[in-house]
C-alpha cells in the first residue's frame, strides 16, 4: 500500500497554498503521509526545482507518489502530466520540471492530466494535481488517469566541454547554504588537484578539501559534494555571496 506522497512547490513556506494543497490530497480514502521536500524554490524557476526534484525524489521507496508544483505558466495550454520515472511516480506541469529526473532514471511511462471544468485557472496543483493524486491514492492507478505520451518535455541541460584552456562547465545550483554546485562530476577531482585550482566566474579557489572543516571558516573552498558533483563552497558562511555567483556562471579545471 502506497503510504507517501512528496510534495515540492514554489508556493513558500506556510502558505494558505500548501495548506490547500495538503488539505485536497488528504480526501484520499486512506489519507497518506505528506512529505515536504521543498516549498521555498525561487519562484517560476523550472530548472532549480528540475534540480532538486531528481536529487530528492529518486532517493525515496519505489512506488512514491510525487507532486511537484513549480507552474509559470498555469492556465495555458501546457499540459499535466502522471509519469512513471524509474521506480518513482509524478504529478507535474510538462514544463521540464522533470527533465534532471529523465537524465537519471528512465520514462516508463506517462499520461497527460484533463484539467476539470470548474479548476481554477491560477491553482492546478490544488484542483487537477490533487485530484489526481487521490486518484491513484484510492486505487486507480495512473495509466487510468488519460491518454498515453510518447515523451515529456526535456529542458537542454549543460554538459562539461573541452577547451584549450580545460574543461569548461558552469554553477548548476546553489543550495541553502550558499555552495554553488558544478555540473563537473566527481571524476574530475584528480584533475583538478593536478591543476591546483577551480576557477569560478573571475575566482581561482585554491584550497581543495576533503569536507568542510578541513579549512578554517571564512575560507574559499573546492570539493566533491555530497551528490557526487564539484562545488564551490565558503566554510561556515556563502559562497553565492563571498563569489557572486549564481547559477550559470562558468567554471573551469585546467
Amino acid at each position: 500500500m502506497r503510504t507517501a506522497v512528496t510534495l515540492t512547490t514554489d508556493f513558500g513556506s506556510g502558505s494558505l497554498y500548501v495548506a490547500q494543497l495538503k488539505a485536497a490530497i488528504l480526501r484520499a480514502a486512506v489519507p497518506p503521509t505528506l512529505v515536504d521536500i521543498a516549498h521555498d524554490l525561487p519562484p517560476h524557476d523550472i530548472r532549480a526545482a528540475a534540480w532538486l526534484v531528481a536529487q530528492a525524489c529518486l532517493t525515496f521507496p519505489p512506488g512514491t507518489l510525487h507532486v511537484v508544483v513549480i507552474d509559470p505558466g498555469v492556465g495555458t495550454a501546457r499540459r499535466l502530466v502522471w509519469a512513471r520515472i524509474g521506480d518513482q511516480e509524478f504529478l507535474a506541469p510538462d514544463n521540464g520540471v522533470l527533465s534532471w529526473t529523465l537524465r537519471r532514471a528512465p520514462l516508463v511511462a506517462c499520461r497527460e492530466l484533463e484539467v476539470p471544468p470548474a479548476a481554477a485557472a491560477t491553482f492546478h496543483g490544488r484542483d487537477c494535481l490533487a485530484p489526481a493524486a487521490v486518484r491513484i491514492l484510492d486505487g486507480g492507478g495512473g495509466e487510468s488517469l488519460g491518454p498515453s505520451l510518447a515523451d515529456l518535455v526535456r529542458l537542454p541541460w549543460p554538459e562539461p566541454r573541452k577547451t584549450a584552456t580545460g574543461i569548461v562547465g558552469e554553477v548548476i545550483h546553489v543550495d541553502a547554504f550558499g555552495n554553488l554546485v558544478t555540473n563537473l562530476p566527481a571524476e574530475l577531482w584528480p584533475r583538478l588537484a593536478a591543476a591546483g585550482a577551480l576557477h569560478v566566474g573571475g575566482h581561482d579557489i585554491r584550497t581543495l578539501v576533503r569536507t568542510y572543516a578541513d579549512a578554517p571558516p571564512g575560507t574559499v573552498v573546492a570539493l566533491i559534494g555530497s551528490q557526487g558533483y564539484i562545488e564551490a563552497a565558503v566554510v561556515e558562511g556563502r559562497a553565492d555571496v563571498r563569489l557572486a555567483a549564481a547559477a550559470g556562471v562558468p567554471v573551469c579545471v585546467g
